[in-house]
């Protein structure tokens, strides 16, 4: 059996042979599992390889407490609820397999000029990470999403790419000012903290200014909206003209922060959907709706006792099988 990632290590360092690349190509083929680890371990990879030690040779302690420091950037924050279905937090995983790798190979990576790169962090359904970014700008991205950003990162700009829900916490005094590229909008910030809700899937994305000032503009640099704190924007993404300004309470707003999963005056479908970003599942309904809209908080219940409690508004039969939920109206 071969020893997978002592070859995706030399692969990512540009030190594996062609017999190798093939056995890893192989291995990468044989599910989807296993190209998913790649995957992870490739952006993990690069992540580690953005330290920026002096240009030398240091001792491997050294290089070691540096890739630990580094690690220390990313803290998975615990899952939202005491189910079963909550999956295992992954990323420290994988940074305590890239310190497994052998220190030949960090060291030929670590200290070559490279070109500018792209990091990304991922969370999956039902956990969420706290992030902290080179400029100490601090980010809690929740359940299935995903945070990048470019290797010249608050030398050049302060600018990241956000795929579905995160809230930032940004730092001040800083000469490059920064931007979340959701979508296709720019929501432009200055020392500030505020909730942005992109995730693909719904129609609109959402920003809401808890501190600071923000301004939001099209790719094209057109100015869309300029908030003030307690204020959340709701951009139409097939439609800018219909967007809109509304007063809210951000905190309440961003509230999936302290665990806890606020519904208001939302259908079922819409309920759903947001369990399964919370619980980590995916869930099937079947059935013809009774147009009931929802106001409930989900703190620490469990998948099965929120069910319950929407099953005493709206009588209805479910199944749970591992992380397929089925559901039908009765």
């Amino acid at each position: 059996m071969i020893d997978v990632y002592q070859i995706i290590s030399k692969y990512l360092a540009g030190e594996s042979s062609e017999t190798e690349n093939s056995e890893l190509a192989t291995w990468r083929k044989l599910s989807e599992e296993n190209e998913r680890i790649f995957q992870e371990l490739s952006e993990s990879w690069v992540f580690a390889n953005t330290s920026s030690l002096p240009p030398c040779y240091p001792d491997k302690e050294r290089v070691w407490n540096k890739i630990l420091t580094n690690i220390k950037q990313v803290r998975i924050v615990k899952g939202y609820s005491r189910t079963v279905l909550v999956r295992t937090a992954s990323i420290a995983a994988f940074f305590a397999l890239i310190i497994g790798f052998s220190a030949s190979l960090l060291y030929n990576t670590m200290y070559n000029n490279k070109p500018v790169e792209n990091i990304a962090f991922r969370t999956r359904w039902g956990e969420k990470a706290e992030i902290t970014l080179p400029d100490g700008s601090v980010v809690l991205l929740n359940s299935g999403s995903k945070l990048a950003y470019d290797t010249d990162y608050n030398f050049q700009n302060r600018k990241v790419q956000l795929e579905g829900q995160a809230f930032f916490d940004v730092a001040k005094g800083r000469k490059n000012p920064f931007i979340v590229a959701v979508g296709d909008i720019n929501v432009n910030v200055h020392g500030t903290a505020f909730d942005v809700n992109g995730y693909k899937d719904d129609e609109s994305i959402e920003v809401s200014l808890l501190r600071g000032h923000v301004s939001i503009s099209g790719t094209d640099g057109k100015l869309l909206v300029d908030m003030q704190p307690n204020q959340k924007a709701i951009i139409r993404k097939d439609d800018f003209s219909q967007n809109q300004l509304v007063a809210c309470d951000a905190d309440t707003e961003g509230i999936w922060r302290y665990n806890k999963l606020k519904i208001e005056d939302e259908p079922l479908e819409t309920v759903l959907h947001k369990m399964e970003r919370w619980y980590g599942v995916r869930i099937h309904l079947t059935g013809v709706s009774d147009n009931k809209h929802y106001w409930l908080t989900i703190k620490t219940e469990s998948l099965t006792e929120t069910l319950e409690v929407i099953n005493k508004i709206t009588p209805i039969n479910y199944k749970i099988n591992g992380e397929e939920v089925h559901i039908s109206y009765k």
